[in-house]
């Protein structure tokens, strides 16, 4: 596996982007794809059909690498197309014998699963998403963003940047999926009957730190407490029924900008 990884990155360093002189803007024909949400879109399906039994359905990997990490997500876009057309002769990865659009439709899809949210071209309107994160999405009741909100759960002032959309997305639509180290959710019943919501900080088989939903911070001795550690987060699991499409779109949006520092965005265009 870390062998196919290293014979990734080789492959892909030696191409250069290539420009595109008969596009009317001037784009290369990578900007024309990366970051365009139709690219995307077809080129998940095109992904699924001929691509998911090796690197699994979101790209985390299997018969071959993860996409979503490790050294893949160096790969610029262009580096990307010409991998997958071309395969990595000596590696289980054949070329492709797919049209060019079609690959380049795959690699705009395989760039999302590891490109960082705030390089990619979200749709929706931020301000909409913002006034839904501060208000009646009620996000601020365990999150926060520079040090406006709850602490309950992850700090997201810089998710843009250590996220995908995919990543963002599925934390918002299934946040029983993974659990943020530090934050598992849990149940502390003491001797006396009184139980104790929040998240585990830290743990051992002798103590555990936890977070209360209170603001307090416990420390206790395993022997002293029953510890349930629950399967579900305290973040509600009924967004995609709460929020419309749109709404989802627009906290998208607003999440995917999130950076403590200046950072380029796919626009070209440096935010704060």
């Amino acid at each position: 596996m870390r062998l196919i990884s290293v014979l990734l990155l080789a492959a892909t360093a030696s191409f250069a982007q290539d420009a595109d002189p008969d596009n009317a803007g001037g784009a290369t024909v990578s900007e024309r794809y990366i970051g365009n949400a139709e690219a995307v879109s077809a080129g998940q399906e095109q992904y699924e059909l001929v691509c998911s039994s090796c690197h699994g359905v979101t790209g985390e990997g299997g018969r071959g690498p993860s996409l979503q990490t490790g050294l893949n997500a160096r790969a610029s876009g262009d580096e990307l197309f010409h991998t997958i057309k071309n395969g990595i002769p000596g590696s289980g990865m054949p070329p492709s014998p797919l049209e060019e659009e079609t690959v380049w439709q795959i690699t705009a899809f395989v760039w999302s699963l590891s490109a960082p949210a705030i390089r990619q071209n979200v749709e929706g309107n931020v301000e909409a998403g913002e006034a839904l994160f501060y208000g009646s999405g009620g996000c601020t009741d365990c999150h926060m963003i520079r040090g406006n909100g709850g602490y309950i759960g992850p700090d997201l002032s810089n998710l843009g940047v250590t996220r995908s959309v995919a990543q963002i997305r599925e934390s918002l639509l299934d946040p029983n999926e993974r659990f943020t180290e530090g934050f598992d959710p849990v149940i502390l019943t003491l001797k006396d009957g009184t139980a104790i919501r929040g998240v585990a900080k830290n743990h051992s088989n002798y103590a555990i730190q936890v977070l209360g939903r209170d603001g307090r911070l416990y420390l206790l001795n395993r022997a002293d407490v029953t510890l349930e550690f629950r399967e579900s987060s305290w973040m509600p699991a009924n967004y995609s029924e709460r929020l419309s499409e749109a709404e989802i779109q627009n906290l998208l949006a607003f999440l995917s900008r999130q950076s403590v520092r200046p950072v380029e965005t796919a626009e070209g265009g440096n935010l704060q």
